[in-house]
């Protein structure tokens, strides 16, 4: 991530989610941006012992172990995590899928029939005492679908937008947080005297960099998905198959986890169908990759910080 090298910058790091975080800080003292980095980790490593499917005792495992028709009471992380996934998944058409068992092909070589949506898989519902997720009981004679949540592509961003809520409460006003590269999350003006924001890259794969190249990020989260690294690791859930939309995609919004949620589903998604989305929602900036050096970009304005409108003085 690349952050202008100036002594006022001071730069944390811890490993947590099976990648990199880390914090950079600035206008601060070392010391005391130090602790409060250590403080925005230890909320990241809590997260991951809740969203972890590795971890038996995750809640996101015992989810999956809910018979259908049963309960699990969850607590706030889980619950918004789960209904910002139904909302992508709803808004995108089914190119973005929390539950890793649903595409795929089945023995045989057999495609397996469309996914059903989250929000028929899970019910997730508030009381008084707090959240409570419930399995779906399918209708009739229907087999119950299975449920295997994987958070990753939405968990490291909610991770982020956490962190730099605990860095707020210590009165941290100016950082640069991302979640191993894939998903940044800039807070204030950035480092320069230009106020501008923090900058990071978007439009660049193996080489080759079509688009701005590098964006000036201010309060909102850039997010980036592809196949440079990991090769064609994203599942189209619609059809089970590779992703075959864009070799790279870059999505902005004001939240981490919405960032990276959406930039999965706009490697999924076909080039027109990412300009509905963006119809849809003029607050989300969107760059894909339709050549080696040719993008789309959407939404162009939406990051640039609006300013109040002057007030006209009225002549006597």
């Amino acid at each position: 991530m690349p952050v202008p090298a100036k002594s006022q910058v001071h730069r944390f790091a811890r490993e947590a989610m099976a990648t990199v975080f880390e914090i950079f800080i600035a206008d601060k003292a070392e010391a005391y941006a130090g602790q409060a980095a250590r403080a925005a980790f230890d909320e990241i490593d809590r997260l991951e012992r809740l969203f972890s499917r590795f971890d038996p005792s995750s809640e996101t495992s015992r989810i999956g172990r809910i018979a259908p028709g049963g309960a699990l009471r969850v607590g706030l992380e889980t619950a918004e995590v789960l209904g910002l996934s139904s909302f992508v998944q709803s808004e995108t058409g089914g190119a973005f899928d929390v539950n890793y068992l649903g595409p795929g092909e089945a023995a045989g070589g057999r495609r397996r029939s469309r996914p059903r949506p989250l929000a028929e898989l899970l019910r997730v519902a508030a009381d008084g005492r707090g959240f409570e997720v419930t399995r779906v009981r399918p209708k009739g004679r229907a087999a119950a679908s299975a449920v295997a949540l994987d958070l990753g592509a939405v968990g490291k961003g909610y991770a982020l937008d956490a962190a730099l809520c605990v860095l707020r409460d210590w009165d941290v006003g100016n950082a640069l947080l991302h979640a191993g590269t894939s998903t940044a999350l800039a807070a204030g003006p950035g480092p320069a005297k230009s106020g501008r924001g923090w900058p990071v890259g978007a439009g660049s794969i193996a080489g080759a960099t079509s688009g701005p190249g590098r964006i000036l990020l201010k309060n909102r989260a850039m997010s980036g998905s592809g196949i440079e690294v990991k090769g064609a690791h994203i599942i189209d859930p619609r059809t089970g198959r590779p992703a075959a939309g864009h070799a790279a995609a870059w999505a902005s919004h004001p939240s981490a986890a919405a960032s990276d949620a959406l930039s999965t589903a706009f490697m999924v998604m076909s080039t027109e169908e990412v300009a509905g989305f963006c119809g849809r929602h003029p607050g989300v900036w969107a760059l894909v990759k339709t050549g080696a050096k040719k993008c789309r970009i959407f939404n162009a304005a939406s990051l640039t910080e609006k300013r109040p409108a002057r007030t006209r003085r009225r002549s006597r």
